[in-house]
Parts: C-alpha cells; sequence; structure tokens
C-alpha cells in the first residue's frame, strides 16, 4: 500500500497530522489542532514559490533551427528542505499558480469561524499534489455517543494535470490511497481549474458544500432509526445469511470460510464489549459487520497487517466497503 508522501533529501517526510499519526508513521504529528501557519511549516508545504518559467527557445531537431514560443511553461517550485529550483510540470499560458498558503487561506475563509481546525496536511508524488484537511467542528452523533467526524479536505496540483478540488468526507486523509478514498467518499465537490482564481468564489463553494450537512443528517436520521430497531439474535442470523450468500459451486473451503465468518459476527452481535451500549439493535447489527471488516478479518501472504487493514477500510472501491453499503441497505431497508 505505498503511501507516496514526498521525502526529503534529508530523510523528513512532508506530511503533518494533529493528536493522531497517519497509518504510515510519517511526518510530523502535533500534540492538538494546527493553524494554518503551523500546518504549512510542519508537513513541509510552505514557502515553496510555486511559479512559472518560459521554456524559451528549443532547438528543432529536422532542421537545427531554434523555435521559440511564449505558450510553454515550466511550473517551479523552490524546494522546503535544500533551497533548489525544482520543476513540477509544464502547463500552457493560460494556466494560474495556486501557492499553498492559498489553499490554507481558502479553507479558512470557507469555514470562517466555525470553529474547524487544521488537522492533516501533506506532499504527494514529490510536491506535484499536496493535500489540506480540516476537521470540523461538529461530528455526527447516533444515538448521542457514537461519533462519525467529517472532514473538510482540499486537494491542489502543481503538475498541471488537475482542477484545484474541495469536498466534504468521512475520510481522514494522510496519503495517497486516503486521498483517493475521499475523492471517491465525497457526498458534494467543488471543484476550481487552474484557469481561473479562486478569489470571490468562497459563497459558490459554500453553496455547493451545504449538500454534505443534509447528507450527514440524513445518514444520522438512518442510524438512529437502525439503533432504535430491535433485531434478537434469530432475525441477525437471518440478516447474515443474505449478506453471505452460499456462492454457487461453492467448494468445500469457500463454505467453511463462510461459516467461520457467520460465527464471528454471531460472537461479535452477540458478546463483544463494543457493542454494549447499542446491543440487540439494528445499529448492532450494522457495527459488527464494520468492525469484523475493518479489525478481524485475516491478513494472508505475510503483508503489513495495519497497511492492508487501512486500505480495506477506506478504498471506496475496495470489496469490503461493498459489503458494507449492502449491510447497511438491507438493514434500512428491511
Amino acid at each position: 500500500m505505498a503511501h507516496e508522501i514526498e521525502i526529503f533529501a534529508n530523510g523528513s517526510a512532508g506530511f503533518a497530522a494533529a493528536g493522531k499519526p497517519g497509518w504510515h508513521g510519517l511526518g510530523y504529528t502535533a500534540p492538538g489542532p494546527m493553524t494554518a501557519e503551523e500546518l504549512l511549516s510542519n508537513a513541509q508545504l510552505a514557502g515553496w514559490n510555486v511559479r512559472k518559467v518560459p521554456v524559451g527557445p528549443v532547438t528543432d531537431p529536422l532542421t537545427g533551427q531554434p523555435v521559440t514560443t511564449d505558450e510553454d511553461f515550466l511550473v517551479v517550485r523552490t524546494n522546503p528542505v535544500t533551497g533548489a529550483p525544482e520543476r513540477l510540470g509544464r502547463v500552457g499560458r493560460e494556466y494560474e499558480v495556486l501557492q499553498n498558503e492559498e489553499v490554507t487561506a481558502f479553507l479558512q475563509t470557507l469555514v470562517d469561524e466555525s470553529g474547524a481546525v487544521f488537522d492533516t496536511g501533506g506532499s504527494l508524488n514529490n510536491g506535484r499534489r499536496i493535500f489540506v484537511t480540516m476537521r470540523l467542528p461538529e461530528p455526527l452523533m447516533v444515538g448521542g455517543f457514537d461519533q462519525i467526524d467529517l472532514y473538510l479536505a482540499a486537494f491542489s496540483r502543481h503538475d498541471g494535470w488537475g482542477s484545484f478540488v474541495t469536498v466534504a468526507t468521512p475520510v481522514r486523509v494522510v496519503c495517497a490511497n486516503t486521498e483517493r478514498a475521499a475523492l471517491a467518499n465525497h457526498a458534494s465537490k467543488f471543484t476550481v481549474r487552474h484557469t481561473g482564481r479562486m478569489a470571490g468564489r468562497i459563497a459558490e463553494a459554500r453553496d455547493a458544500l451545504k449538500l454534505t450537512w443534509k447528507h450527514g443528517q440524513a445518514f444520522a436520521a438512518e442510524a438512529e432509526k437502525l439503533l432504535a430497531t430491535p433485531m434478537d439474535f434469530a432475525e441477525f442470523r437471518q440478516f447474515t445469511n443474505v449478506l453471505y450468500p452460499i456462492p454457487a459451486g461453492a467448494k468445500n473451503l469457500a463454505r467453511k470460510n463462510r461459516e467461520l465468518t457467520l460465527r464471528q459476527l454471531e460472537h461479535l452481535f452477540a458478546h463483544a464489549a463494543t457493542q454494549e451500549p447499542i446491543r440487540n439493535t439494528r445499529w448492532a447489527a450494522y457495527n459488527a459487520v464494520t468492525e469484523r471488516l475493518d479489525h478481524r478479518s485475516p491478513v494472508f501472504g505475510g503483508r503489513d497487517v495495519a497497511a492492508v487493514r487501512a486500505e480495506r477500510a477506506l478504498l471506496d472501491d475496495h470489496d469490503h466497503a461493498k459489503i458494507k453499503t449492502r449491510a447497511f441497505r438491507l438493514l434500512a431497508t428491511a
């Protein structure tokens, strides 16, 4: 599971997080929430001075004559560790540079006085992509105790290949894989091309991202319904049999693995300490499924267990994510 976090010449990493480190263990972990300036400094995103440099004349290999163009530019930054200029990409005349400091300023203005705090930030793919996230001040609460955090995440590119994107997401972005997961899991999205300025777009962005709060409230309302709906052990068994049907032509090993999965789910539903506040409800059934998938499912092949489980939990196109979605729908519509 490649993280793609930038590693500089002195061995330091372009990443910072507040309170809880990233799964990859790289970069700086602050003891608490950071200001924009602290995040930029700790993640080594400050002072890049990204700029466009004219390519200038080139030699035509056929005629040997110089060809001059005013349409082609290199995107260059100042390396925050070495101070050397570095090429990040090649762009056209209309491309407008967006500094990392402008990304944090945009997010700060977007949330205004809401109390949102900077949570993570980092450099990916040797500076070609960067991300910054803020943790929103009021998480969704299911049943008054089950917390689901929401993040505002901004993604910008310095290589000319993508737009500036802001999304609201339940995924905490700590690397390239969680970047992709956040983009896949967003409920609403605001995009600005690098040929247009962000100035004056705050109201437009807020309008676009308001949909997320409605989405979050809808999810919380559905979860509350599951919490309020009793489910006994027999009904839970029926649910898991539908969720994990016997595949057509299943061999003995597949049947044994399915039986093991069902027994693990039954144990979690009936006995796990994590279920105590929500025992014998449909919300408990959903949490039994997610707990097994995220923390109990086996990892084979000698791979790093924490990395594999992070990938399973965060990537939207993973089979585990599809099972969770199906489980929620089965419980919400039954």
